[in-house]
């Protein structure tokens, strides 16, 4: 497309004649168009690491020179010591090496665990997990892109260099119509000049009307167009499209592997009422909620 625009307003230009200005508009047109679409897609899969990075804890309780400060996640450095309680999410990967009773992690958001892992002075606990138990210190040994959580996060950053199957076939097609073209091109200007004596200009226009037909112009517009719809649509169901063109390798994948609790699931419990069932005429499902909730700890929040 490049060498469409360039034959349309130089070599275009000559025997009193301007240069061919409509073709020239169009093709850039064409082209500015597709750039920027693919700025714009470029731009979203780059935030989809802020996205993940966002779901790490923005503070954390960290000491420093005897003292203990909250401070955010992202200021803290291996070697800091920072607390931790029930209901906090760990801001980094670190190693317990104090903890009061028994501390229990829930891992779901990084291994699928549905249920909380008991953890031990000197353990690890991973950057994104949860504390549902107890009370503990731990050194800090990994943060930010360091970190469990953080190397899925960097291998989401880098999925954009991988050349997808579309992209393959596009190049392939790319290259076939170039090759294509340049011996046309070749074999044309052997014949108008030589063999017909066409003056310049008409030879130029009879090249230029080869290279615009014989390259797929508005293909990458289209194609552009076409997945960023697809991105945009996937975007209210809360999906993050890193690349465009992984719209249509999903589609063509056959066998899916995936995590099922914290993914496919909510990694929560419900109740169903209707199943509920009474032993006695006088107790309705509400009663049966009710009397459970009251059987249940409020130390640990153990919906069992």
């Amino acid at each position: 497309m490049e060498a469409a625009a360039i034959v349309a307003i130089v070599l275009s230009n000559g025997e009193g004649k301007p240069p061919d200005w409509p073709d020239f508009v169009g093709i850039t047109l064409l082209l500015l168009a597709n750039s920027v679409i693919g700025f714009i897609e470029q731009r979203k899969a780059g935030n989809a690491v802020k996205e993940l990075m966002k779901s790490l804890a923005p503070e954390a309780n960290v000491k420093r020179d005897g003292k203990w400060k909250t401070i955010d996640a992202a200021d803290l450095v291996p070697g800091d010591i920072i607390g931790i309680k029930l209901g906090d999410v760990i801001p980094a990967d670190g190693r317990l090496i104090t903890s009061q009773g028994s501390v229990s992690i829930d891992q779901a958001a990084i291994t699928g665990e549905s249920l909380p892992v008991t953890k031990e002075v000197q353990d690890e606990i991973f950057s994104g997990s949860t504390c549902k138990q107890g009370e503990a210190e731990a050194l800090v040994i990994g943060t930010g892109l360091n970190t469990f959580f953080g190397r899925a996060a960097k291998l989401v950053g880098g999925a954009h260099n991988e050349i997808g199957h579309l992209q393959t076939v596009l190049k392939k097609i790319g290259n076939f119509c170039i090759c294509s073209i340049a011996i046309f091109v070749v074999t044309e200007i052997f014949v108008m000049y030589p063999g017909f004596r066409y003056n310049y200009r008409r030879g130029i226009s009879n090249i230029l009307v080869l290279l615009i037909g014989g390259i797929p112009i508005a293909m990458p517009t289209v194609l552009s167009i076409t997945l960023a719809i697809g991105a945009k649509e996937l975007s209210k169901h809360k999906a993050i499209v890193t690349h465009v063109t992984a719209i249509e390798e999903l589609a063509a994948v056959t066998i899916l592997c995936s995590d099922k609790t914290g993914t496919l699931t909510l990694n929560k419990l419900e109740i169903d009422k209707p199943t509920i069932k009474q032993y006695a005429v006088d107790i309705s499902p509400d009663d049966v909620i009710r009397y459970a909730a009251y059987a249940c700890r409020l130390d640990n929040q153990d919906a069992m």
